[in-house]
């Protein structure tokens, strides 16, 4: 009986990374770790695995209930492998409180799991960069974040009408609610879930989810979609928000017009953001092209999680944002660069008596931080440039009969077809004016 093959598919949700798809990987991390350092965050990671009590205490229901990828390991412990980054950063931030300087700058880029239906902008495995500052209580912090996360785009060329920031607070829908329309807490939990996920259904199922939430008041919707409506200066006319609310508001949009950003950062109240773990100003930042129209990402204030793990308080913000969202819209709008191999260079081998010499040559040359592939096989020249070709290098370090004899190179760039024939060296300084460029 023949033996059957396994499937070479991939795993639904998830990617599978060839080298030209980990050039782009790499440049989207290198990026966006180069601005979050300039802005002094230090790099940490953590454990795939975690406790499943973890996520219970703060991610949302829909997460822990319906996507988290969670077993039972050898030791009878309930694990789950991780969905977000922000419960164990608290964990561990936790874990050496008394220890750690502050205000507290760290950042990740995690692998996440969450097992969730496919489609544009959302698998079930991804890279999501998280930014997380602890210490700060004033909405400074507010205003670094922002800054910070609006830097990002614009490190990768991305013009300010490329996308959007919405701001809202969490106070905000709570005492709107349960202060304004009377709800129960229960009612309040239900309606701001029907809300985080308004933009993902129709007007006509949005409306039977909050009258049946909300069944003893037939102006439910009226009331809630004017709160929607709202500016920051109408905020006043809704029943139930508070003063200090009101005041950290208006303050926090005052100061956003000091660090240039008033046209980037807009108020919008039906900003809710699921997890539950969220206490303060809470943001979403949107792509505003038309083939691209959704959340790319977004964060917020969060108060009480490294309460789950110590009897001190800390105040922390942050936010996330996902590899898979942030290449759809530098798609979109064109800002992915060409991944040339600029500083790559392929010795053929046209002699099996000048391997050694090629392989000295590509150590001087490694030495000064240039890629060097060697052929280790002799073959015709035609072969050999082709495959050169297919993989991208920028120069050929030809060494044939004659240049060996002279003790010269002939150094061939692939990108505007020109060869010259230099000394080693000469050849070697061509290379690094052309990097320099």
């Amino acid at each position: 009986m023949k033996e059957q093959k396994l499937t070479t598919e991939n795993y639904k949700g998830t990617r599978d990374f060839y080298p030209e798809d980990m050039r782009l990987r790499n440049y989207l991390f290198s990026v966006m770790k180069d601005v979050v350092r300039s802005y002094g965050y230090e790099e940490y990671d953590g454990p795939m695995v975690e406790s499943l009590d973890l996520y219970r205490a703060k991610t949302g229901e829909e997460i822990v209930g319906k996507q988290i990828y969670n077993f039972i390991d050898k030791g009878d412990r309930e694990v789950a492998i991780r969905p977000e980054m922000t419960p164990t950063v608290a964990r561990m931030v936790a874990k050496k409180l008394r220890e750690l300087p502050r205000p507290i700058r760290w950042f990740s880029i995690p692998n996440l799991w969450r097992y969730e239906q496919p489609g544009h902008g959302r698998l079930r495995e991804h890279w999501q960069l998280n930014v997380d500052m602890f210490g700060v209580t004033s909405s400074r912090a507010e205003l670094e974040i922002l800054s910070l996360a609006c830097d990002i785009l614009f490190a990768f060329g991305a013009p300010k009408s490329s996308f959007k920031v919405t701001i809202s607070h969490r106070s905000l829908l709570d005492e709107f609610l349960l202060d304004g329309l009377k709800v129960s807490p229960n009612q309040a939990h239900e309606v701001s879930k029907i809300l985080d996920k308004k933009n993902k259904i129709t007007q006509d199922e949005y409306i039977t989810l909050v009258s049946k939430t909300i069944p003893n008041d037939p102006t439910a919707v009226s009331k809630i979609d004017l709160f929607l409506n709202s500016s920051v200066d109408s905020l006043k006319q809704i029943p139930g928000i508070k003063e200090d609310t009101l005041k950290a508001i208006s303050g926090l949009f005052e100061d956003i017009k000091t660090i240039g950003l008033a046209d980037i950062v807009h108020f919008d109240p039906s900003v809710v953001r699921g997890f539950d773990y969220y206490t303060g100003f809470i943001f979403e930042i949107f792509d505003t092209s038309p083939q691209n129209k959704r959340s790319l990402y977004g964060g917020g204030r969060y108060d009480n999680l490294i309460g789950l793990f110590s009897n001190e308080e800390l105040t922390g913000i942050g936010f996330g944002l996902g590899d898979v969202t942030l290449q759809n819209f530098l798609t979109a709008h064109n800002l992915l660069p060409s991944f040339a191999n600029d500083a790559t260079v392929y010795i053929p081998l046209l002699d099996d008596s000048s391997f050694a010499e090629n392989h000295n040559f590509a150590k001087e040359l490694r030495k000064e931080k240039i890629n060097v592939e060697v052929s280790l096989v002799s073959q015709k020249m035609g072969k050999q440039l082709s495959y050169a070709e297919k993989k991208g290098y920028r120069w050929i370090f030809l060494r044939g009969e004659d240049e060996i004899k002279s003790g010269s190179v002939t150094l061939k760039d692939m990108a505007s077809r020109n060869q010259f024939t230099f000394s080693f060296s000469e050849a070697l300084q061509k290379i690094k004016e052309e990097l320099s460029k």
